[in-house]
């Protein structure tokens, strides 16, 4: 991290802009109990200095008191996916999404049946990997349940609680796994996690292609998709998933002018 950017974290962090401000006054605070917090990439992000997109917000309140909540005010509320405790918020064209903290009833691979809860703890063990189960609050205080912090630190990708469990509930995470191992990680690949995912990989057929195709969007769009080339196992899974990806390895060589320009193209044409 630069000087500026330390000084632009500090004085000028993400949870203080104007909009932010505002969808939290109406959100409110319970004296110390946080009724909402940041959870997931953008706090991830915030952490390492990146910049952030998508802004996530978690929330002890249920769908219909967070809707009940903006009522009479300038945020719209947009039931995006009110079956599973999430909502989006928008204000001045920013999107926000906002999710009733959850636990698992059941899950299939593809689908959870969820209960909500107002336990953190609780929330943060259904979450796929430490480093996305970090909360900060509007005054920028982390909450950290499942040691994510030190984690992101020490460049580790770990699942929450047993990887076997995590990934049978959504078999995604398999991929999830190699998008954030590339762009994090600075260690060697546990034999644990490498076995469990081969036993699982079957279990892809389960996710739907739109969500599959999503998730590789997001690993072509990376900061880290090139390093693909000089990680057997990521490519190994990529190539399975996507037979047609078959050929990744012509990007071994490529140099910094083809790059930069790779990362400027929809990442469908390299397909």
């Amino acid at each position: 991290m630069n000087i500026l950017s330390a000084i632009e974290k500090l004085f000028f962090p993400f949870y203080k802009s104007k909009n932010i401000r505002q969808v939290f006054s109406i959100l409110n605070l319970r004296g110390e109990k946080a009724q909402a917090m940041f959870v997931g990439g953008c706090v991830r992000k915030y952490l390492l200095n990146e910049k952030i997109g998508d802004i996530d917000i978690a929330t002890v309140l249920t769908p219909d008191e967070v809707i009940k909540k903006f009522e009479n005010s300038d945020v719209a509320v947009k039931k995006t996916g009110i079956e599973h405790g999430t909502l989006t918020l928008v204000l001045k064209n920013q999107h926000f999404e906002i999710t009733t903290l959850r636990k698992d009833v059941s899950t299939d691979g593809r689908h959870a049946t969820v209960s909500f809860t107002d336990n953190w703890d609780e929330d943060s063990k259904r979450r796929d990997f430490t480093i996305n189960a970090i909360y900060l609050n509007q005054k920028g205080n982390i909450l950290d349940p499942q040691s994510g912090v030190s984690d992101l630190k020490n460049k580790k990708i770990k699942f929450i609680g047993d990887p076997n469990k995590r990934i049978k509930e959504d078999y995604l995470r398999i991929l999830r796994y190699v998008r954030f191992f590339l762009n994090y990680s600075k260690v060697e690949h546990e034999e644990n996690i490498i076995k469990i995912i081969k036993q699982n990989i079957n279990g892809i057929s389960k996710v739907s292609p739109d969500r599959l195709l999503d998730e590789l969007r997001k690993i072509f769009l990376s900061n880290g998709f090139l390093k693909i080339t000089k990680d057997k196992f990521c490519q190994e899974i990529i190539t399975l998933v996507f037979p047609q990806l078959i050929n990744l390895n012509i990007l071994k060589n490529i140099n910094d002018y083809s790059k930069n320009l790779i990362e400027k193209k929809d990442f469908i044409f390299l397909i």
